[in-house]
């Protein structure tokens, strides 16, 4: 019964005491208040980045790309209005600055004024320098929040680079897609060009063929327009004596019309004068016809030719030579009749002389018929003179066109025999070209515009899977502030409960010990309870289980209360600040904030031997899910801490129970009242 009076006496006395009642009140509380506090202070800081105000300036001048105008920073700008990541603000720079200074502002984002020209010459000129974005955080003010701000910016610079590269994509499918128009258009033209060839080849040889025959005809054109020259020549000759021949025999006529009587006497030379005329005539008319066949030839040879040749037929000059040639003809013809019709008369002239002398008194009456016919005769005579000689001059000129011509003619032979030979191996390259264009189509792949850009401009994506359930900040740090809170409520606890000195003198160390490991504990149950229903239904902690959860609150609290309860007991000030110095090291090595692996070696090394570093990993896999099976480790540690540290407290009042038990049976008196004080 002793050792529940001394349990008694103990809650009585914490219990029983108004002021010392708040107090303890205000001990439930501790944990919370450390825990709570901050969990709700960082509950989910990310999730209210748009009040961090960031200030934009955009300096961006624009730029030509393709023809075209861009402007890359202003774009960026509508991206950024559109987006709720953060407070923007687009200010000028000085008032950017200004604000910066003035902490008005946690971060300031810059687009250059060349922004919009490098972002073209990025993809078109060798060398050029990448477009950037400055930015400058105020680390000064808040260094986590330039840290939030850098991490932004990479988001931002992934953002535009996507952008960016998207514009690059397209215009760059755009031309592949141009391209492979253009090859098909180029395997359709050449394969045209190889069968026009192959066509050309094939009438190369007709083209020389011709161009021989061409030239060996000129040769006949040649000497059948000299042999119609030189008969042009004397049918003008002739035609000209003619003429003087007419004109004596109109005077002649005149005199033998005008005096009768002296006809007689000129009758001999009247008969010479006939036979002259007949000579002449008689040339002339054999001039005639050999102009009139030479003309009515070269007509026809230059005809044939020019069916034989369509493409020589259109030529102007030679369609002139032609028409030419025709009138000459016709103009021969015209004369070599006159020229029979004149030698017909020159011979009817002379057998009419003849007769003459033997009927001249018949043929005085008719004298002055004879006069006016060749009076007309005469007259129309210059005519036949003229066109005589015209004759002769377009043949001349037709002699020097057809040498011309003939020359021409060979040379065209021979370019022909060159055209030839071109055309053989413009088929063969033309035949060449086509087949590799075809294969080059036929190799180009198969492109989807969208799906190209999509790929090109995003081509990794990223699925991430979090292996627990965290959905924020306050979810990731519960386990390291309710840890914190748990540790520092009982150490807070040892400054208003006297850990050591009973209420009154215990019945036995043992009936110590248990009186004051029953009342701390209590305490530590409540302040773990208070603590676990604020998280879980104040601030809405979600845990996989929630019976794990008080369960290991309970056992985590009672675990850090066992600790101090030894330190502050046995040493008592210097116990607590021993714990203070085991908090400190417990909160810097148990990976509650940065893994324990990225700190020192010294952290890295007391990590396995302090409790709050099971503690912690203890809550994760209940906050954030986990096979419970892992946490095995944790619980045999902390109950080893816990039964450690209880045995080492319970030694500790055995031995002290003991010792004031001899000194109060030596001095039976003098040892209560300082007991209960002490």
């Amino acid at each position: 019964m002793k050792l529940f009076q001394t349990i008694r006496d103990e809650f009585r006395f914490n219990y029983g005491k108004k002021k010392q009642l708040i107090s303890i009140l205000g001990i439930f509380f501790i944990p919370i208040i450390y825990a709570g506090v901050y969990l709700w202070a960082f509950w989910d800081p990310y999730g209210h980045l748009n009040r961090l105000p960031v200030a934009v300036v955009n300096n961006d001048k624009g730029a030509i790309y393709d023809g075209e105008k861009i402007d890359a920073g202003q774009k960026l700008v509508n991206q950024l209005r559109s987006n709720h990541d953060f407070d923007w603000n687009f200010v000028s720079a000085d008032k950017a600055n200004r604000g910066l200074e003035d902490n008005q502002y946690y971060m300031v984002i810059t687009i250059p004024k060349n922004f919009s020209s490098e972002v073209a010459n990025a993809a078109t000129t060798v060398g050029a320098p990448q477009p950037k974005l400055k930015s400058v955080t105020n680390d000064r003010e808040n260094y986590i929040s330039g840290i939030i701000g850098r991490n932004a910016m990479v988001k931002l610079q992934s953002q535009t680079a996507q952008q960016i590269a998207k514009t690059y994509t397209a215009n760059l499918v755009t031309g592949v897609e141009q391209l492979e128009t253009g090859f098909h258009k180029a395997s359709n033209g050449a394969e045209k060009l190889a069968n026009g060839a192959v066509t050309l080849k094939q009438s190369g040889p007709q083209l020389v063929s011709g161009a021989a025959r061409l030239a060996s005809s000129q040769g006949t054109l040649v000497n059948g327009i000299a042999k119609a020259s030189t008969g042009a020549q004397e049918v003008a000759s002739g035609t000209k004596s003619v003429y003087q021949g007419n004109q004596q025999l109109s005077q002649g006529l005149g005199q033998l019309a005008s005096a009768a009587g002296q006809l007689n006497g000129a009758a001999t030379k009247v008969s010479q004068g006939a036979q002259q005329l007949k000579s002449g005539l008689a040339t002339e008319v054999s001039g005639a016809k050999q102009t009139a066949t030479g003309a009515s030839q070269l007509a026809q040879g230059l005809s044939q030719y020019a069916s034989a040749h369509p493409d020589v037929a259109s030529d102007p000059s030679f369609q002139a030579l032609l028409q030419a040639s025709q009138q000459v003809a016709t103009g021969s013809s015209q004369v070599s009749s006159a020229s029979a019709s004149l030698a017909q008369g020159a011979n009817q002239l002379a057998t009419g002389t003849t007769a003459l002398q033997q009927g001249l008194n018949r043929v005085t009456p008719k004298l002055q018929q004879a006069s006016q016919g060749a009076k007309q005769l005469v007259k129309q005579e210059p005519a036949l003179v003229d066109g005589s000689q015209t004759v002769a001059s377009g043949l001349a000129q037709l002699q020097a066109g057809a040498n011309q011509l003939q020359s021409g003619t060979g040379i065209l032979e021979r370019a022909l025999r060159n055209y030839t030979n071109g055309t053989t191996e413009v088929a063969g390259g033309a035949t060449q070209l086509a087949s590799q264009l075809n294969r080059a189509v036929d190799k180009m792949p198969v492109l989807h515009a969208q799906q190209v850009i999509s790929a090109t401009s995003n081509p990794v994506g990223v699925s991430q899977l979090q292996a627990g359930d965290v959905d924020n900040y306050g979810t990731g740090f519960a386990p390291y502030f309710l840890s914190l809170g748990l540790f520092v409520g009982p150490l807070l606890m040892s400054v208003i409960v006297a850990f050591r000195n009973p209420a009154k003198k215990p019945s036995s160390g043992f009936a110590w010990f248990l009186s004051k490991t029953l009342l701390v504990g209590s305490i530590a149950v409540v302040q773990a309870l208070i603590a676990d229903a604020i998280l879980l239904f104040g601030l809405g902690l979600h845990v996989h289980n929630v019976t794990d959860f008080v369960l290991f609150s309970l056992l985590t609290s009672m675990t850090f209360v066992s600790l101090i309860q030894f330190f502050v007991t046995v040493m008592d000030n210097p116990g607590r600040f021993i714990a203070i110095i085991l908090l400190v090291l417990q909160l810097t090595s148990s990976s509650g904030t940065y893994p324990v692996i990225l700190s020192p070696t010294f952290f890295r090394d007391i990590h396995p031997y302090l409790p709050m570093t099971y503690t912690v990993d203890g809550f994760r896999y209940i906050v954030g899910g986990g096979k419970v099976s892992f946490m095995h480790n944790d619980l045999w540690h902390l109950f080893l801490y816990w039964g450690i540290f209880l045995g080492l407290t319970l030694v500790y009042y055995l031995v002290r129970g003991r010792r004031l038990t001899k000194e109060d049976a030596q001095h039976p008196t003098s040892h209560e009242g300082a007991m209960v004080q002490a």
